[in-house]
């Protein structure tokens, strides 16, 4: 026999306004229920009349033991259960046509199937009987329950109206068949009488019997559903400052496979964003972002929708100081090699750092290269002069992992400059790993002097990124952004 429980069941750094890669561092079944036996083949007697604290009790009794029906759930697989309409069975009260399907426990044992009877315990006196009274019968299709004679069926109840409702076994055991026409779960109540030898009637209070014809086990229908919400959603964010967002379940389900979509201000279609498999998702955000809309969607193990989140809408306001969105820096850290290392990005929108290594102190992983020119043009007649400045914020992974952008420095130089222009670089800024804030502050990437300043100069800078021991593996994104007064 079958029998178990239903029971209630996730540094690549990016610098954005230019880009930077870093590379790799080298080094019986289950249901949504409450805990019930289910059984879906082998020995069982229902309506089974046992005594307890001296009184006459409707329960069960399986292979394994008595058992409360409230605890028990009788499976009939369609796959062994489907029967077809003879032209006799199409006789019980309430049934379906000759040729139609219907599903079955047989009076008989077979391999695979339930074998089904009723009758009482050793612990109630012999001789007894025993009158079932069917009280109702809750489910999507009828039910009947009897046995075959030579002149055809010999019923015992049925839920259809005006058939039986009532019987009487003299016997202690007896089985029988037990249909229904339709898949689907039943609940059949049912009270009793117990006429001991002798005595005088004894009534039964009415219990509850589960059956569930189906090959999968559903839900509990008293299992709250999940909800999924996300957290972590600013009022509103600066450009280039990380959105890190949290899906969060409602009761927690133990499932952790996401999917996170994201659509545009104004569009209707959503967008799956790659690589964003957990319950985090954490992004850089641009001007561009402003109304976009975020939501995560949780998944069983067979890619089955668990709970899906209402959007997040992402604000975005620089209060009227909308600095120019540059190109983007990203690093990556092998969890695999545990190294990182440098790639090179496209159009001078990526630098590449090169190998990202343990220094010598061995107390940091390091990574230098260089920013691609960035360009300063001034064509004002007033020739007021100009400060270009550059900031990163954050590091992000798409889980939500960050590094600071204090952890990166700089070196500013001029690459170029037009003839009549007297540009000078800013001054160094140091990696903030053991103090300072690095890039996370704004900083001078050049300077040009009133009378001085028109023209178009390229600027560059030498980077360096120091990122702490417990840098977390991921593909990491940030963006420096740019301003020019």
């Amino acid at each position: 026999m079958t029998a178990t429980k239903m029971r209630s069941k996730a540094a690549l750094a990016t610098l954005t306004a230019l880009g930077l890669a870093l590379g790799p561092l080298a080094g019986v079944a289950t249901a949504q229920a409450a805990d019930r036996q289910v059984v879906s083949e082998g020995h069982l007697d229902l309506f089974y009349v046992d005594v307890r604290d001296s009184a006459h009790v409707l329960t069960a009794h399986t292979e394994s033991g008595t058992i409360a029906p409230a605890d028990l759930v009788v499976q009939a697989k369609p796959s062994v259960a489907a029967r077809t309409v003879s032209a006799t069975i199409a006789t019980l009260p309430g049934w379906k046509a000759q040729g139609e399907t219907y599903y079955l426990l047989p009076q008989n044992s077979q391999p695979g199937q339930v074998f089904a009877g009723f009758g009482h315990s050793s612990t109630v006196a012999a001789g007894t009987s025993v009158t079932y009274n069917l009280d109702s019968v809750q489910g999507p299709g009828a039910f009947a329950l009897w046995q075959n004679g030579e002149e055809g069926p010999a019923v015992f109840l049925a839920s259809a109206d005006g058939a039986p409702k009532s019987f009487t076994s003299a016997a202690d055991h007896e089985h029988a068949n037990w249909g229904f026409t339709e898949q689907g779960e039943y609940t059949v109540t049912v009270s009793a009488t117990a006429t001991p030898p002798g005595a005088a009637p004894v009534a039964i209070p009415p219990v509850s019997y589960s059956f569930l014809v189906g090959e999968e086990l559903p839900s509990d229908p008293g299992t709250p559903a999940t909800e999924l919400s996300i957290s972590g959603l600013s009022g509103h964010y600066h450009a280039g400052g990380v959105a890190a967002l949290t899906a969060v379940q409602t009761p927690e389900t133990g499932e952790d496979h996401y999917h996170w979509f994201t659509r545009a201000a104004g569009q209707s279609e959503w967008a799956v964003v790659p690589g964003a498999l957990s319950a985090k998702y954490g992004f850089v955000v641009r001007t561009a972002d402003n109304g976009r809309e975020v939501k995560a969607v949780l998944y069983d193990h067979d890619h089955g929708v668990i709970a899906e989140s209402a959007p997040a809408v992402i604000a975005v306001d620089d209060h009227g100081n909308d600095p120019v969105n540059g190109p983007t820096i990203s690093t990556s850290l092998s969890a695999q090699e545990g190294v990182l290392a440098v790639s090179v990005a496209p159009e001078n929108r990526e630098v590449d750092l090169g190998a990202l290594r343990l220094n010598a102190a061995a107390d940091r992983y390091t990574a230098a290269g260089a920013l691609k020119p960035i360009t300063v043009t001034d064509t004002r007649s007033e020739n007021p002069g100009w400060t270009a400045s550059g900031r990163v914020r954050a590091f992000t992974t798409v889980d939500g992992q960050q590094i600071g952008g204090k952890h990166l420095g700089w070196m500013p130089s001029v690459l170029s400059a037009s003839a009549n222009q007297a540009v000078t670089p800013g001054p160094r800024v140091a990696p903030g790993l053991t103090g300072g804030n690095g890039l996370s502050a704004w900083s001078q990437l050049g300077t040009a002097p009133a009378g001085a300043g028109r023209g178009a100069a390229q600027l560059g800078a030498d980077l360096v990124l120091e990122a702490p021991l417990d840098t977390a593996p991921g593909a990491y994104r940030a963006m420096v952004i740019l301003t020019a007064i």
